[in-house]
């Protein structure tokens, strides 16, 4: 089971998802999993079910205009099964 918590961000702005334990994802295995608005070495912003979610390669979730927790853990839960490097 994969440990992760979603909260406000500090400016209060989004929801960012992280991983309890430091890990680092797989942003190649999302690419291919999601649909990629932006691709950079270091993150991903990508697109599923109607939100934007910027992907860190440490590690961290960011959404973007979503209020909708359930929501949010569905999706984070998708990603991190998805890229965290076994």
């Amino acid at each position: 089971m994969i440990q992760f918590s979603v909260e406000k961000c500090k400016t209060k702005a989004a929801y960012s998802a992280k991983l309890k334990k430091k890990q680092k994802l797989d942003l190649n295995k999302i690419k291919k999993q999601f649909t990629v608005l932006l691709d950079t070495p270091i993150l991903l912003v990508i697109k599923e079910e109607g939100l934007e979610i910027i992907v860190h390669g440490y590690g961290e979730l960011l959404f973007k205009n979503s209020q909708d927790i359930k929501l949010m853990e569905k999706i984070a839960r998708k990603v991190y099964e998805v890229g965290l490097e076994k």
